[in-house]
This record gives structure tokens, sequence and C-alpha cells, in this order.
């Protein structure tokens, strides 16, 4: 009975230390694919605050020229 008891507590033992080995594997593949998607998300906020960049850039330039359009035309209403 005792040695049926070790042979038991062996096989837990060892079946304990595969799983450990298991999971601290998954854990690596789990952390390169996280960082590849936290690269994927910098790389999206780059290119949207680029994109608004931009757009507030034209916006800024289209309201300067009505600006300057609206300027124009005042003498002439004058």
């Amino acid at each position: 009975m005792s040695s049926a008891l070790t042979m038991v507590i062996a096989a837990v033992f060892i079946v304990t230390i595969l799983f450990g080995f298991l999971i601290i594997r998954q854990f690596g593949s789990f952390e390169k694919k996280a960082l590849k998607a936290k690269q994927r998300q910098e790389e999206y906020i780059k290119e949207y605050l680029a994109l608004k960049a931009e757009e507030e850039r034209k916006r800024a330039e289209e309201e300067k020229r009505r600006a300057e359009l609206a300027d124009a035309a005042e003498p002439d209403q004058a």
C-alpha cells in the first residue's frame, strides 16, 4: 500500500510539473501576441493622430482662404 501511494504521489507531482511547463509556454506565447497587438495599436494611434493633424491643417487653410476672400470682398461692397 505504501509503494502504491508513493507512485500516485510521484505521478501527481510529474503531471503538475508538466502542466507548469505548459502554462509557462502558453504565457510566453501570449506575451508575444500581446506585444504585437500593442505595437499595432501604437501604429494605429500614430496614423490617427497624423490624419487628424492633416485634417486640422486643411481646415485652418480653408478658414484662412475664406477670411482672405471675405476681406477682399469687403472693399468692393463699400
